[in-house]
């Protein structure tokens, strides 16, 4: 039968590629709408695009099916978020983005490609959480992106630990802190009144 040679990897890996391109839909989807990027890290959105090209790579010289055919969508909802930011990068995060394409080239000459994407999470959502703890308006973050970073990263644990992929597994780890840390930081925002925000800012 079908369903007999269904394995527990290939359940999770299909899971786990929806929660994930759900993940990326409600940010650019409030930006476009709103046009207010407050809250945004420029940063974060050049290193999901390289990191998106970089998981299409690994994914295919690995053979993991899920993590290849998840940047094939993937990587045009990247690049859209970053077109919508394209206003606030700065030469600074330019300068940023060109030393992690130097990390990705570097680790993959080596073969240690894996490596790097499983700390990609850093790099891509470090910058995101770091301006999150920095600033007191937040107004342009969309909540539902990280509620379901956390879906997405227990998702993708799931499939790291089914095939035995320590760089997954690490992925998941580290998406869970990043988003828990933003959520936690947007609800106390939304607890401050506005003109506490506002004598803040001055």
């Amino acid at each position: 039968m079908i369903l007999d040679s269904v394995s527990a990897a290939d359940v999770f890996g299909a899971m786990a590629v929806t929660a994930f391109l759900v993940r990326l839909v409600p940010q650019p989807l409030k930006l476009a709408r709103t046009r207010v990027p407050d809250g945004v890290s420029p940063l974060s959105a050049i290193n999901v695009v390289l990191t998106e090209v970089a998981a299409l790579v690994y994914g295919l010289t690995a053979g993991l099916v899920p993590v290849w055919i998840v940047s094939v969508p993937a990587l045009p909802l990247a690049l859209w978020m970053l077109w919508l930011l394209r206003h606030e990068v700065t030469r600074r995060d330019l300068a940023a983005g060109l030393a992690y394409v130097a990390l990705i080239v570097g680790t993959w000459s080596f073969g240690m490609l894996g490596v790097v994407l499983g700390l990609s999470v850093v790099l891509n959502y470090g910058p995101q959480v770091w301006t999150a703890l920095r600033r007191d308006r937040l107004e342009g973050l969309a909540s539902a992106t990280w509620w379901l970073a956390i879906a997405d990263a227990l998702l993708w644990s799931a499939y790291g630990f089914a095939v035995d992929d320590p760089a997954i597994l690490f992925y998941g780890a580290m998406m869970v802190g990043a988003a828990t840390t933003i959520l936690v930081r947007i609800g106390r925002i939304r607890r401050i009144p506005a003109p506490a925000l506002v004598a803040d800012e001055a």
